[in-house]
């Protein structure tokens, strides 16, 4: 019978974690964020309803490493109010999902195929 020793970090590798401090998962503590789509600097940007000075992007990803590859494309809903539900970290929501817009009465429901495209993502 012969058996394979495995080297220490072996598995690891094989299966493809990295442990690095900016792959790990990171910690969800859920909120419920309002605001508005808005474009800052060629770009779209969710602006919370309670503090207006605050532009952040929303990502699906909870690993820092993936924000901007799992960032949610917010064209859609530009100029249009959505909650959001996500953990609040630095200029992102991480884990977002949006679960509502507001359309004020009478207003379009779709999404917003007019808006300008983005200069940057």
């Amino acid at each position: 019978m012969h058996v394979m020793m495995e080297q220490p970090g072996g598995r690891e590798k094989r299966l493809g974690v990295n442990r690095t401090a900016s792959s790990a998962l990171l910690e969800k503590k859920t909120e419920v964020f309002t605001g508005k789509v808005v474009m800052a600097d060629g770009a779209y940007r969710f602006q919370l309803l309670k503090d207006p000075d605050t532009v952040l992007r929303l990502t699906r990803a909870r690993r820092e490493s993936e924000f901007t590859a799992e960032a949610i494309n917010l064209r859609k809903y530009y100029e249009k109010t959505i909650s959001v539900n996500g953990t609040l970290h630095d200029e992102w929501i991480f884990g977002a999902d949006i679960v509502g817009q507001w359309t004020p009465p009478g207003g379009p429901t779709g999404p917003n195929m007019n808006a300008p495209k983005a200069s940057k993502p």
